[in-house]
């Protein structure tokens, strides 16, 4: 058996005025936004992780020459 559904074969033309209109941006660009955005992200959270590190070598080391001298 097999059943046919009514469906239009033409949308509604109050529809197509109520969308708005889209930019045709191609298909790839805002996933290319989207990674150019997490890889920004994780390149300053690379950059705070280095910068932490160092202090922290700083701050052992002074303490290290305050017990020396």
């Amino acid at each position: 058996m097999t059943e046919q559904r009514d469906t239009p074969s033409e949308p509604a033309d109050d529809d197509d005025e109520s969308r708005p209109e889209r930019k045709d941006t191609g298909p790839g660009d805002s996933g290319d936004e989207a990674n150019d955005l997490r890889f920004s992200e994780e390149e300053q959270l690379i950059h705070e992780q280095i910068r932490r590190h160092r202090e922290e070598r700083e701050r052992r080391e002074r303490m290290e020459r305050e017990k020396k001298g």
